[in-house]
């Protein structure tokens, strides 16, 4: 009968390496389920979908440096303080040990930086987090067995796009319904919607508007900030084709060259908005309508 084949001993560079995989990895399963999550939620401020997974890709090698840096300076120490406390309190190197220093690690910047009446949730969540995290890494990062890197490479890879593909159908199929702008109609778009910050136009039905001090942004040489535009004008509603994605309302005021408005909040507070300024900045003029 053969004997098993002996597994291998422990090597820190491996410990090094794994566990900056499984940080690596646990970063790009946090952003993956952040992306599925934020697309359940109004998408005002967060600029298109192509720009933010350019910035994720563009950051990717930082994450990756920085899964590298919290490896070195916590995970290394905590397995190899870990195995030295199994074997001189319990004879062996059980996993627990791992745990607890880290724990103990995250827990004392948490503690030094907190104040007498603050409250305390915050840094109990933060610091069960990190500890998870990292003992994540540790826990498998300490495991003695051939072809380890490898193995979490992959099986951390296929996790990771598992999780995304099955959230993306999830959200396709409206299992997990996804965020879409309320539907506007002509008799919900009569009323007065603000800024608040003191401008406003009021839409009645008949298709007129009354503007008072409505903020209108210059493109060009000497962009920036126009005078309000007040008086009186006109409005329309352009539904969207396929979806409530496409409404478009026009607010025509003389002398106020407002670009169309797009649709965003929620069907108890919608929202009309559009893009100012730099793309790039995703600044946003907003107006609310009033209950």
């Amino acid at each position: 009968m053969e004997s098993a084949e002996p597994a291998p001993r422990r090597s820190y560079g491996r410990v090094l390496a794994v566990s900056t995989t499984v940080l690596f990895l646990e970063a790009l399963l946090a952003a993956v389920l952040a992306v599925l999550y934020l697309m359940t939620r109004e998408p005002l401020r967060l600029g298109p979908t192509a720009d933010a997974l350019a910035s994720l890709l563009a950051v990717s090698q930082l994450v990756l440096v920085a899964a590298f840096v919290l490896s070195l300076v916590a995970v290394l120490p905590a397995v190899a303080l870990a195995g030295a406390l199994g074997r001189v309190f319990g004879g062996r190197d059980a996993w627990p040990w791992p745990v607890g220093v880290l724990a103990v690690l995250t827990g004392l910047p948490a503690a030094a930086g907190a104040d007498a009446g603050e409250d305390p949730t915050g840094r109990l969540t933060a610091w069960a987090v990190a500890t998870a995290v990292l003992s994540a890494a540790a826990l498998i990062g300490r495991l003695r067995r051939a072809g380890l890197f490898g193995l979490v490479l992959l099986r951390g890879a296929a996790v990771v796009a598992g999780i995304g593909l099955l959230g993306s159908f999830a959200l396709w199929t409206d299992i997990v319904p996804k965020y879409r702008p309320p539907l506007l109609t002509g008799a919900s778009m009569p009323g007065t919607w603000s800024d608040r910050t003191g401008g406003a136009v009021t839409l009645a039905a008949d298709g007129t508007a009354t503007a008072s001090a409505v903020k209108h942004f210059r493109t060009g040489e000497g962009s920036g900030w126009g005078r309000g535009c007040s008086g009186p004008g006109t409005w329309t509603l352009t539904p969207g084709r396929r979806n409530t994605w496409g409404q478009r309302v026009d607010i025509r005021i003389p002398g106020c060259p407002l670009p169309a408005w797009r649709v965003a909040g929620s069907p108890e507070r919608p929202e009309l908005y559009h893009p100012v300024g730099d793309p790039d900045d995703n600044d946003l003029y907003e107006l609310r309508k009033n209950r």
